[in-house]
């Protein structure tokens, strides 16, 4: 008979949930980070940043500029000049076919910090889109040990459900063994049966809330929805709060928010740049037809060495605006990193509660699972002895099934506070296993 179950679960259950995946934390970490459409797109976004980076650095290099033109007038002005001795003399200026080619080199030698500026800003800037990337990072990191931890959750709530029902099953047939002695009656009988129907259908909402664990977790993964997944991370029982830990200064959003006052003060020195003059150092070679000798057609060229001092102002204070303009966005940047410190400090504050609550809860989850397996075990000897009726083992069994669960869950529940509070300090932890 046992060869036969075994035979018809080979065909009923696919091959796919008999060869399910093994899966470490640290292997979800990585397909969730290699998956994350979030992290593709805040890398991309520091990558153009870096670029942009070397771009405004490459402002300090000299410009070469090249231009040639070709040209046809079909009317040429003549200088006509009369001469003693009625001779004339006659001479066009410029010729009908025009040929030029210009080619010049600026360098930059003072731009009253506009160009300094400008690469500070820019350096900030990719500075800003990297910490915002590795948020993203940590963000998936946090999302992968909350959908693992919460698959375990219903992993072991499963288990407890299939506990509960062996037991319910134990229980039934002692019922039963007993009725058919005299020693209970069919109420027992029928308390007992349903205690098992109840126990089976907890079994199989067990099942249903674990696929949905389950496929959340494949999704996040980006792993078909058909595979079944193996749990092979040690979920350790907790045993002591981690001491606490203040908000590590290299967490990406403080990161993000520092480096954005570093962008305004950037943005402060290249605007009073505009104040001051810029220099420049030039150079170029010119060569056409007929070029500086406007009266012979032929083909000529020169050298022309020189430097050029812009200085410009607006009538209306253009400049001080856009300085004060700037000067203002920097303070708001300050504001905005005390708001981003405080507010972060406040979530690990909160997040740190919420584990000591959690840890709380686990102690009185395991406290209450041992008093209700003793009290079962004894429950159970009792009964047999026929010193306590049915349905008074159905309830202790029914109480062992619920703390079973409940520190099932417990365990779970203080993992996913601990990530919580993990990524809320900013703990390189998070990136760790269990």
């Amino acid at each position: 008979m046992r060869y036969l179950v075994y035979f018809a679960l080979c065909v009923l259950i696919p091959s796919g949930v008999l060869s399910a995946r093994e899966l470490s934390l640290t292997e979800a970490f990585r397909l969730a980070r290699e998956h994350s459409l979030a992290v593709k797109q805040a890398q991309a976004n520091a990558d153009a940043a870096v670029s942009l980076h070397g771009a405004a650095q490459r402002d300090r290099l000299p410009v070469l500029d090249l231009q040639a033109m070709a040209s046809y007038v079909d009317y040429v002005p003549t200088l006509d000049i009369a001469l003693p001795l009625g001779q004339s003399f006659s001479r066009e200026l410029g010729t009908n076919e025009n040929y030029q080619t210009d080619v010049r080199l600026t360098f930059p030698l003072y731009t009253g910090g506009r160009i300094s500026g400008g690469i500070d800003r820019a350096s900030a800037i990719a500075r800003v889109n990297q910490a915002l990337a590795a948020a993203s990072v940590d963000q998936v990191y946090l999302q992968t040990r909350v959908e693992y931890y919460q698959l375990y959750r219903f992993d072991r709530l499963h288990a407890a459900a299939d506990a509960s029902r062996q037991r319910a099953t134990i229980t039934a047939e002692d019922v039963q063994s007993m009725y058919d002695a005299g020693v209970a009656d069919s109420t027992d009988l029928l308390e007992a049966r349903l205690n098992f129907t109840e126990a089976d259908l907890a079994r199989t909402q067990a099942a249903g809330a674990r696929r949905s664990a389950e496929i959340r977790l494949l999704t996040l993964l980006g792993l078909d929805y058909e595979e079944s997944l193996v749990l092979t991370e040690p979920i350790d029982q907790p045993s002591a709060l981690p001491p606490t830990e203040p908000v590590s200064e290299t967490k990406p959003e403080l990161r993000a928010a520092r480096e954005s006052v570093a962008v305004g003060d950037a943005e402060v020195r290249m605007q009073r740049g505009g104040y001051l003059p810029s220099l420049a150092a030039f150079g170029g070679w010119s060569y056409g037809k007929p070029n500086l000798d406007r009266f012979n057609d032929t083909w000529n060229d020169y050298f022309t060495v020189g430097a050029r001092l812009t200085w410009s102002f607006n009538t209306g204070n253009k400049t001080g605006r856009q300085v004060r303009a700037a000067e203002y966005a920097r303070e708001a940047t300050h504001r905005h990193y005390d708001e981003v410190s405080e507010t972060l400090n406040r979530e690990a504050q909160l997040r740190r509660q919420q584990l000591q609550l959690a840890y709380d809860g686990y102690l009185t989850a395991r406290t209450r699972f041992e008093i209700a397996t003793d009290n079962y075990r004894l429950a159970r000897t009792r009964h047999r002895d026929g010193d306590l009726a049915s349905n008074r083992l159905l309830e202790i069994e029914q109480t062992l099934a619920a703390a079973e669960s409940s520190l099932a869950a417990a365990v779970a529940d203080y993992h996913i506070a601990r990530s919580a509070w993990l990524y809320a300090i900013g703990s390189e932890l998070l990136k760790e296993g269990n």
